[in-house]
């Protein structure tokens, strides 16, 4: 994607441009959300940004709209661009780091921060950037290391105090916020909203000193604590079940999320039963929010497709806490005390939750658990399961939240609480980190489709200019992830590049887009291999492509329970891969594809003498593929795991062996 800043006009006889046209453009960037229209609306004020003199406001409009598109490719360089034309301004600042988060490159962030601003520590603006840019980042130990001698050296600066305490009590950190808050001069010169957040966090300093706790971890523990759990009984129907998660994104849990609802949600309006048990009511979904511009709402269509009822509590009323009935005053005190984002959601969830009259609340990944376990239980739904994705928080600290830990430790304790994951790898790390017997926490395995070789007219011309260009490559290797640093697309296209240059009857194709993947584009140029090595972004119908492929090479250096590898085998295709969480689980090494000895610093040599042991002999890779569908067929297939999940919200305890062992 080009820079923004080569399309801006510095020419000194340019004129500026109408207002009119910076009202529409800044109109359009808020309005939108269609990433088509997004792109039609760019497209049109294009012209515009390359006739008249450089628009700030303009400028950043056009950026916005083209955060909109979707796109990935580009993002954090367009923002960068944007930051260096317009320093002063935040929102490039902030979108920027925005995108080194998302990117989970957290520390470039941190390090282009301190580049940019080498004075926070004593330079009030500087201070004031920094402190924006880390807060988006999320890495509060840097605010905290420059905003002390900043006070220290500006005693009567109220906005720089202000602007930290918010930060501090989007942390639920009350204390420290209450004693900045006493440093503050004249607070009743305050505008509105910054007298409302001084009160807020005082009060909350009172409340939560009374708890004799320093943040909101203490308010789960006294919550839950004050709760009569309901006694546990085994469920002879399945009434409604509520699926919870943050948002509907383009993720591997969101799709197993909604494959899941649509399963039961097929099964309830077929009026079958789900594990031998009836189900008398339908599924819904709730979540956070399905913004366009971040692309949360990508499965959306999926779900209303299936009838699937779906609220977005971004999209719902706030709800007042005297509005809720039979909330006694003593939890609703304490319930302001939790963090900014799960108050808002319990508030809207527990009414939601008593009017779905909901049976099992399943609650996907760490967030999701957090925001809406409490309202679970204030609703006092009977039944309430987790499904935990990939590796704890304590091992991915950019997801880590203080909170997690003592929340887990005293839901463990509530017989009507089950956890779950989706590999036996990661229900492990979790018991480790919990410090639970083995056993606490269920596997139930990630769930497919039948993967069939179905594609369009276009899929089909995709693969026409593959074989078109590469006519002499009979054998496909084929890899299909996002393109990040934990996929490693990059080491992928080196070991592809060193085989292609030595065995010219093998072509390597890469299905999925990612923030690496302009680099390993132009890599493959630079290599002059666009002959042997195709990137064609993201597919719809992947089980159009694995069917074509030979072998699915797969180099992650961490996973939960990897999609595509479940996939390829269901489509009869053996795998190469590291021994990346829960790989081992889906690949039987030696019988249905190989496993690489290391996941941490795979060597291109061990990659490379696999591929051509595996490649050299069609007879055993078919035989591979055989048992590669005889083994994923009966663990993953859809069907399957619907019947697991619905026997382990009905009672835990008979669906350990078959859950466990499976």
């Amino acid at each position: 994607m080009e820079p923004l800043s080569h399309h801006l006009n510095f020419n000194t006889t340019a004129g500026d441009i109408p207002m009119e046209l910076v009202e529409a453009a800044s109109d359009a960037s808020q309005r939108i959300t269609d990433p088509n229209k997004a792109k039609q609306a760019f497209e049109t004020l294009l012209p515009v940004l390359e006739t008249y003199k450089p628009n700030q406001e303009f400028t950043l409009a056009c950026g916005m709209l083209v955060e909109k598109q979707r796109n990935v490719d580009g993002m954090l360089d367009l923002w960068k661009d944007l930051s260096e034309v317009f320093p002063q301004d935040m929102t490039p600042l902030r979108m920027m780091m925005r995108w080194y988060r998302r990117q989970r490159r957290c520390d470039e962030g941190a390090n282009r921060l301190h580049e940019m601003f080498p004075m926070a520590y004593r330079d009030l603006k500087q201070a004031e950037h920094a402190s924006i840019g880390f807060a988006e980042l999320k890495m509060y130990e840097e605010i905290d290391a420059f905003m002390g001698p900043i006070l220290d050296r500006f005693p009567q600066e109220r906005a720089i105090r202000m602007r930290y305490i918010k930060i501090l009590n989007d942390q639920s950190r009350y204390l420290d916020a209450r004693d900045v808050a006493e440093s503050v001069i004249d607070p009743q010169k305050m505008g509105k909203s910054s007298q409302r957040l001084f009160d807020l966090v005082m009060r909350r300093a009172s409340k939560i000193e009374n708890l004799h706790s320093k943040d909101a971890s203490g308010v789960f523990e006294t919550i839950i604590g004050s709760l009569q759990a309901p006694p546990f009984a085994s469920l002879n129907a399945l009434g409604a079940v509520t699926f919870y998660t943050g948002q509907l994104g383009a993720g591997g849990a969101e799709r197993q999320m909604t494959r899941l609802a649509r399963a039961f949600q097929t099964r309830f309006q077929n009026g079958a039963l789900a594990g031998g048990i009836a189900m008398t009511a339908p599924v819904d979904v709730a979540v956070r929010h399905t913004s366009p511009a971040a692309g949360a709402g990508f499965f959306l269509p999926v779900l209303q497709d299936a009838r699937v009822r779906t609220t977005v509590l971004a999209e719902v009323d706030d709800v007042d806490l005297t509005a809720i009935s039979g909330l006694r005053p003593e939890i609703a005190s304490l319930l302001e005390l939790l963090p900014e984002d799960v108050f808002e959601h319990t508030r809207k969830l527990i009414p939601h939750f008593r009017e779905q009259r909901t049976q099992v609340a399943y609650l996907w990944q760490d967030g999701g658990v957090l925001s809406a376990v409490v309202a679970a239980l204030l609703a006092g739904v009977p039944r309430i399961v987790t499904s935990f994705r990939g590796l704890p928080p304590n091992l991915r600290p950019n997801l880590y939240r203080p909170e997690l830990e003592p929340l887990y430790r005293c839901l463990s304790r509530l017989d009507h609480v089950t956890f779950s994951a989706n590999s036996r790898s990661t229900a492990k790390a979790y018991e480790e980190w919990l410090t639970l017997p083995s056993g606490s926490v269920w596997v139930i395995p990630n769930a497919s489709s039948a993967i069939l070789p179905d594609g369009t007219a276009q899929d089909r011309e995709v693969w026409d200019k593959i074989t078109n260009a590469s006519p002499h490559c009979t054998k496909t290797v084929m890899g299909v992830f996002r393109f990040d640093e934990n996929k490693r697309p990059d080491l992928w296209v080196e070991v592809a590049a060193q085989y292609a240059s030595e065995y010219p009857d093998t072509r390597f194709v890469l299905i999925g887009n990612g923030y690496m993947y302009a680099d390993c584009a132009k890599r493959v140029a630079e290599l002059g291999l666009e002959d042997r090595i195709f990137l064609i972004g993201r597919q719809a119908n992947v089980g159009f492509y694995l069917h074509k492929a030979d072998l699915v090479l797969h180099l992650a250096r961490m996973e939960g329970l990897p999609n595509v590898l479940i996939e390829a085998h269901l489509a009869s295709v053996p795998v190469l891969a590291t021994p990346a969480g829960g790989t081992d689980e889906v690949v039987v090494d030696g019988i249905t594809g190989f496993i690489l000895p290391d996941a941490e610093t795979p060597l291109i040599r061990d990659v490379f003498d696999a591929l051509e042991t595996l490649l050299s002999d069609p007879q055993t890779l078919g035989d591979m593929g055989q048992a590669a569908h005889a083994h994923a067929g009966p663990r993953f297939l859809i069907d399957h795991v619907v019947d697991q999940t619905a026997r382990l919200f009905a009672n835990p305890s008979k669906v350990q062996s078959c859950v466990q062992h499976s």
